[in-house]
């Protein structure tokens, strides 16, 4: 684990004490919020700190965005060992945003899954990751949620975060009111804490195909190189038939058709998938400079909206976090909607390979990032911050993410890397010792 601040002090009689809303089992509570990519992965994370002893509960909104975990932590010298867990999954700005006022400030409230409210959830479902087991509660009501305002309002604790704050600075959608946009930020003040390698995927339609010699379909694309991405996302080519590719509909699978307009599945301004793509791939060019949103160009606040518009369009492309990948596999809820494509002759799982994440590990593949655990440098008093920290610990830890379900075949620890990069845009720095793998 890589701490790119210093250190947070518990400092004794300058405790920030936060408004927490409180169970009747749960008075010590981690509430996180920001990346949308990290949602899958934050979401699941607290099982590792969770006593198997009474056995933990998680719930999950239909939209995916709204987590909560109540179980006893016993192993980490809290006062009060019921604890509850939040997490919520807006954008990574926030996860930023959030964390720069003081916990009583206004601006630091989320909203969070009302534990106290009505939650309309399906279950529970005993459910056994690996060696662990918790009762699973699913499509939990999007609406029951916290207040903005009042007691009973919630405060973030933690920030997620998939970049650095300078590598913000995108816009878009433009013609919104107000417009969407999201200038750099300052996150120098807080402890910024780099927990896992965060690998994105760019993904297309089912209906994009390669077409052969007699213009006929010959399958989904391979891959697309760096340079023609820039090209699509900045919307200098806005039709498949220019790269040589074209599309084909379920009605007729083997007819190509003649024009294929390319639907963009792009995130607002705020988002770190974003922001990424801005460091890693849109070297030369701007994504989508002053356009507004339309049928062929989708702008979304979330991943869950990615995910819709490329399920929903079979012309389109996008990018998201890799592990969503799942929705579009056996046994996933969008099964062979859309499908994730090479960069450049890579992928973050070529399952191809011995091993799955050689590209990724090798640096060989260049869209991901860090993704970062962002806290204030005042204490939020003893229990949270302890809490927080073995968080991290966990979130950290090689084992913790093999073993996450839909996270661990693609997210990796820092460890698991050879390569490493302190800026988002890079440049790669080689680990110390031989890389035999990478040749």
């Amino acid at each position: 684990m890589k701490i790119l601040r210093k250190c947070l002090p518990v400092v004794a009689g300058l405790l920030s004490v936060a408004a927490i809303a409180t169970t009747a089992n749960a008075t010590t509570a981690l509430n996180i919020g920001g990346s949308s990519a990290a949602r899958n992965f934050m979401g699941i994370t607290p099982l590792g700190l969770c006593d198997q002893t009474p056995t933990p509960n998680y719930y999950i909104t239909a939209n995916n965005n709204f987590h909560t975990w109540t179980c006893t932590i016993t192993t980490q010298g809290l006062s009060d060992t019921s604890v509850v867990i939040r997490y919520t999954a807006t954008a990574s700005a926030d996860g930023i945003l959030k964390l720069q006022v003081p916990t009583g400030d206004p601006a630091s409230i989320m909203q969070f899954f009302d534990l106290g409210g009505t939650l309309g959830c399906t279950g529970p479902v005993v459910t056994t990751v690996g060696t662990k087991t918790y009762n699973a509660f699913t499509n939990c009501s999007n609406t029951n949620l916290t207040p903005l305002t009042g007691p009973a309002a919630l405060p973030v604790h933690m920030g997620a975060s998939d970049v650095g704050g300078s590598s913000f600075g995108q816009s878009g959608p433009l013609f919104t009111t107000p417009p969407t946009t999201q200038p750099q930020l300052d996150d120098s003040t807080l402890n910024v804490t780099q927990t896992a390698v965060l690998p994105f995927s760019i993904f297309v339609g089912k209906g994009v195909v390669k077409v052969d010699s007699g213009g006929n379909p010959a399958g989904p694309i391979s891959g697309l190189t760096r340079l023609e991405l820039e090209q699509i996302l900045a919307r200098g080519v806005t039709d498949w038939t220019r790269l040589g590719y074209g599309t084909v509909t379920d009605a007729a699978p083997t007819v190509v058709e003649t024009t294929s307009p390319i639907v963009l599945c792009l995130r607002n301004a705020g988002s770190g998938t974003k922001a990424t793509l801005d460091q890693t791939i849109m070297i030369n060019t701007t994504e989508t400079p002053g356009l507004a949103p339309n049928a062929n160009v989708v702008f979304s606040s979330g991943t869950g909206g990615v995910l819709s518009c490329l399920a929903a369009n079979r012309r389109s492309i996008g990018y998201m976090d890799s592990d969503q990948e799942t929705h579009f596999l056996a046994g996933g809820d969008n099964v062979g909607l859309a499908y994730a494509v090479r960069v450049d002759g890579t992928l973050t799982h070529d399952v191809s390979k011995t091993d799955p994440r050689e590209d990724l590990k090798c640096g060989r593949y260049s869209y991901w990032t860090n993704e970062r655990l962002n806290r204030r440098t005042t204490s939020e008093g003893a229990d949270i911050d302890a809490l927080a920290t073995a968080f991290i610990t966990n979130a950290s830890t090689s084992a913790t993410i093999a073993a996450l379900p839909g996270v661990g075949n693609y997210w990796l620890a820092p460890s698991d890397m050879f390569v490493s990069k302190n800026a988002d845009l890079g440049p790669i720095n080689w680990k110390t010792g031989a890389h035999p793998q990478c040749r």
